[in-house]
């Protein structure tokens, strides 16, 4: 598996190029749709930062931002946060499952 750039390294452009997609009749159905999935993202990212915070204190017992920004999780965290965010996020779509 490849290491992550550093987050300063990571260059994104600040504007998106092209019409936003439609899915839906009503325009405002995608909108609280893209909403609705922004907002999954963030608690998924808080999460797993909670997740390293903790996994922090139990091995250092006091812990900086330097640690936590600084923080890599191994292979066997990756696996835990991705099945976690897989749940999560058939939990929260199993509405809008295929049939």
């Amino acid at each position: 598996m490849a290491e992550r750039p550093a987050p300063d390294q990571v260059k994104l452009p600040r504007t998106a190029k092209g019409q936003r997609p439609h899915f839906f009749d009503d325009p405002a159905i995608d909108q609280m749709m893209t909403f609705f999935l922004e907002l999954m993202t963030e608690v998924a990212v808080l999460r797993e930062r909670t997740d390293t915070i903790e996994r922090l204190l139990d091995t250092k017992g006091a812990i900086s931002r330097a640690d936590i920004e600084a923080y890599r999780a191994d292979a066997a965290v990756e696996a835990e946060r991705l099945a976690w965010r897989n749940a999560y996020f058939q939990r929260v779509m199993r509405m809008h499952a295929p049939d």
